[in-house]
């Protein structure tokens, strides 16, 4: 079993935030791009391990997917099936943003067998949204999450950020309870990280943004924390909550290491330690599909050392943290004796709880995950 993303870059409009890899609709080159994901997905599909591989968990991320027509979609379904198998019973996810949720739009991903939505949401204050450079309203994304209702969707995640500059403590703890009224199954809160080269590290540079100190950052993701754990949602992974049997498939096989294909402009892979990502730009993948038939510019098989620390960061990640024991099987004594120390001292200044043979974040140590992990590297 292994896992499908496909990058689909375009969007209505640039978020000052976003560091991901898009394009404005407007430009166009959609056609362009989904005859070269074909191409792509076709020469991938024929390579090892793939024709003997079952596909389980697809994810179609962006970008907004749904910015696509309907026509395009089926394209997109079509070059899926056509390359891969794809187990009956798979999870298949597509994100949208609520200004592109239509009623028609929904059915004809339900009729292709999506059945996980995952809508960015981001905030039900209109403030926030606009300081967010957000197109949609809140009464438009209450709108599109009963609209997958009405289309048959059972398995809806929300996208919610913290940390946005003139945040307050009522916002977001509005917030919150509009999502858990919404009833959603799955629940992804992010804080806002200002990411080199966008609108917002512009601002921030100039003085103009107006962040949050550290302290209400944090309090901020504790409050996301207890809020949706009173209301019955399982924290599974730092940024992630779901209602029992609602985790998503396609990132927990990714955080546990499993394999996966990525398609696309940025889109990466991993088979059997073996690390690849295509080039960044649509420009640049569409040149380099039209050239030689394959947009990879960086293809590396882990060091030793580079498997011990993905493995740390992923699976520090999770809420049920590493096991030692299979560390040990992995790795080795010597790199678990290695570690041995900083373990001690993390659990010492209450970042790492130690549970028989599994290392745990504790509640103080998972709003300084990656600090954590980095100690550990």
């Amino acid at each position: 079993m292994a896992g499908l993303y496909i990058h689909i870059p375009f969007c209505t409009h640039a978020c000052p935030y976003c560091d991901f890899s898009f394009e404005l609709l407007r430009d166009g080159r959609v056609g362009r791009l989904l005859a070269a994901l074909e191409a792509e997905a076709e020469r991938r599909g024929r390579e090892p391990p793939w024709p003997d591989t079952v596909v389980d968990t697809v994810f179609l991320g962006g970008g907004t997917p749904t910015c696509l027509t309907d026509r395009q979609l089926d394209r997109v379904f079509r070059m899926i099936h056509d390359s891969f198998r794809v187990d009956p019973d798979a999870e298949i996810t597509v994100e949208a943003n609520p200004e592109t949720v239509r009623t028609s739009k929904l059915r004809r991903l339900r009729a292709l067998g999506v059945n996980r939505l995952s809508i960015g949401v981001q905030s039900f204050s209109d403030e926030i949204l606009r300081r967010l450079g957000r197109r949609h309203t809140a009464d438009q994304a209450v709108r599109a999450i009963v609209l997958a209702r009405e289309a048959g969707f059972e398995n809806v995640n929300l996208d919610l950020m913290f940390g946005v500059p003139g945040q307050a403590a009522l916002d977001w703890a509005d917030t919150l309870e509009r999502a858990v009224s919404l009833d959603p199954e799955h629940v992804s809160v992010y804080g806002l990280t200002v990411e080199p080269g966008t609108e917002f590290d512009r601002m921030e540079k100039e003085g103009l943004l107006g962040l949050p100190d550290e302290a209400r950052h944090v309090a901020c993701y504790y409050q996301a924390l207890d809020r949706l754990s009173t209301a019955g949602y399982r924290h599974y992974e730092v940024s992630n909550l779901s209602k029992p049997g609602f985790a998503c498939r396609h990132n927990v096989s990714s955080w546990n290491g499993g394999d996966y294909l990525g398609l696309g402009p940025s889109a990466h892979s991993h088979v059997a330690g073996r690390r690849l990502a295509n080039t960044r730009g649509l420009a640049d993948y569409l040149s380099a599909m039209d050239a030689r038939g394959e947009a990879i510019d960086m293809d590396e098989t882990l060091t030793v050392d580079e498997r011990i620390h993905e493995y740390i960061l992923l699976r520090l990640r999770s809420v049920e943290g590493m096991d030692t024991g299979v560390f040990r099987d992995r790795f080795g004594d010597d790199a678990m004796g290695k570690r041995d120390p900083a373990i001690h001292t993390l659990a010492e200044e209450g970042l790492l709880a130690e549970r028989g043979s599994r290392i745990c974040l504790t509640r103080k140590g998972l709003a300084l995950a990656d600090s954590v992990c980095a100690y550990l590297m």
